[in-house]
């Protein structure tokens, strides 16, 4: 037998210690309060709560949080992430995977095909600036330079103008030129459409955030508008490059090489052994992170409490009334690549069985807000009325929000018609004064200004939303687990339509 590493011992222990701890729910009465809640509905000592008071006490953000240094742990001995074609995504299902075969659950692993974008070299060089070797992000799908690299002089739009427009390059000489410019409420699509139209070599992207120092890696969402390689660079970065390209004599060396390959992730899924197979609920939540970050807000805190729902419930699931569906999807950050699959793999009837799906993003992020995904009608309508009532009974403030507000799993069911609600915590928007006064934290700060960075990590967890939107989601679970005539009454919601550009 292979001698365990260091890594495989310490995870192994950490398995160890939440095996012993006893994460099932008790059998009857009530369960132990959640830091941070009103404890269960249910007031009359001696009375059993309901599954929903039941699950919002005994899971918790402690045991949340222990999860998430399990799959911290995993990053660091990974490379620094837990990305969909990395080994860390592998560790961190394995990790999933052993605890829910422990509790009594039976784990199927649904393979995922996809086209990943594998990139090579990604390098840029400058020449004439006060920035010289520049770290750079190639777009996902669009075109590589030669092997050579390009060599160009560096060009901005007219000081001012966003890029969107032809007109915007008049008399600057793009041309031959790489274009740097940031990103503009138009699109990068249409971005980088104008600036080949003009007849620019490459495009380098910045993101405008209170952030200067990120990167975000972007994605051609539709890669055949993209004729001209496309590669990002920080705010800062960017920046200094289009002050000193109005100054003339700035020559970029830029390399950007890729090529799709073809790979399979997986999906993993659990279900309860009892429960009506004809109103089944669905709790997921994406497992993978980018390949830039260990990925622990996004979205390990939130796959994490997908797992000690489980946990909880592993006891009872006989006892349920509807049946329960445990997921962890692969490759989202690939644009919601395993959820679009294990849709696609329902047939009609299977879809019909699933009554609702509930999700979540970004669940602690640092500068917190709480925003409850509504889109004002049809089931997930429901849905985000009971994530509304737990919050409002424990004064616990929120926002409602677009589900289209974050891009991730929920869509791919909406688009079939399934009714979906969750919750998040925000990521790239910039909170204003009336949510510090609301959530507190800093106005003027991105919520989550580790989304898609390397810090994004546990000790950048805020541990007060983690304490009490665990509960929130164990409760709404619960609640479905017992009852979806309401939800099933509503139907479903109109169909969101994808925008263009995604967030990074």
């Amino acid at each position: 037998m292979r001698s365990l590493t260091a890594f495989h011992k310490r995870l192994a222990g950490l398995v160890g210690v939440l095996l012993l701890a006893g994460a099932a729910l008790p059998p009857g009465g009530a369960a132990r309060a959640a830091p941070g809640t009103a404890g269960s509905e249910a007031a009359r000592p001696g009375v059993a709560a309901p599954l929903a008071d039941r699950l919002a006490a005994a899971v918790t953000g402690a045991d949340v949080y222990a999860h998430a240094a399990a799959l911290q742990l995993i990053a660091d001995a990974s490379g620094g992430n837990r990305a969909y074609n990395r080994v860390g995504f592998t560790r961190s299902a394995e990790y999933v995977s052993t605890l829910l075969r422990a509790a009594g659950y039976r784990v199927v692993e649904q393979p995922v095909p996809y086209t990943d974008f594998d990139v090579t070299t990604e390098r840029l060089r400058v020449d004439g600036a006060a920035v010289t070797d520049v770290p750079v992000l190639m777009t996902r799908f669009t075109p590589s330079t030669p092997a050579d690299g390009i060599e160009a002089p560096v060009v901005a739009p007219i000081a001012g103008r966003t890029g969107c427009d032809p007109a915007d390059y008049d008399g600057v000489g793009a041309a031959g030129a790489v274009v740097v410019v940031a990103r503009a409420a138009c699109g990068y699509t249409r971005q980088q459409q104008v600036a080949a139209g003009v007849g620019a070599r490459a495009v380098l992207l910045y993101y405008v955030t209170p952030s200067p120092e990120n990167s975000y890696r972007f994605h051609a969402f539709v890669p055949e508008a993209f004729t001209i390689p496309v590669a990002s660079v920080s705010q800062r970065d960017g920046e200094e490059l289009a002050r000193a390209s109005r100054a003339g004599g700035v020559r970029a060396h830029l390399t950007l090489r890729a090529s799709n390959v073809e790979r399979t992730t997986v999906n993993l899924i659990a279900e309860t052994a009892g429960g009506d197979p004809d109103n089944v609920v669905l709790l997921g939540a994406h497992l993978d992170s980018v390949t830039e970050a260990p990925g622990i807000n996004d979205n390990g805190a939130m796959a994490a409490t997908v797992l000690q729902v489980a946990l909880a419930l592993a006891g009872r699931q006989h006892a349920v009334a509807n049946k329960v569906r445990f997921v962890w999807w692969g490759a989202e950050e690939m644009v919601n690549v395993g959820s679009g699959h294990y849709v696609s793999t329902l047939s009609a009837d299977e879809r019909r069985r699933v009554a609702a799906v509930l999700n979540g993003e970004l669940i602690a992020s640092p500068n917190y807000g709480r925003f409850v995904w509504d889109r004002g009608t049809g089931g997930g309508h429901v849905i985000a009325g009971l994530f509304a009532g737990y919050f409002d009974r424990r004064g616990l403030p929120y926002e409602r929000t677009s589900p289209d507000s974050v891009g991730s799993d929920h869509l791919a069911f909406e688009a079939v018609g399934i009714p979906t609600g969750g919750i998040d915590g925000g990521n790239l928007g910039v909170k204003t004064p009336a949510q510090q006064a609301l959530f507190g934290g800093q106005a003027g700060q991105m919520f989550d200004h580790c989304y898609h960075q390397p810090c994004d990590r546990l000790d950048s967890l805020n541990r007060q939303a983690l304490d009490t939107n665990v509960p929130a989601v164990a409760w709404v679970l619960g609640r479905l687990a017992e009852d979806v005539t309401d939800v099933r009454a509503a139907g479903s919601a109109p169909a969101p339509t994808r925008p263009g550009d995604g967030p990074a």
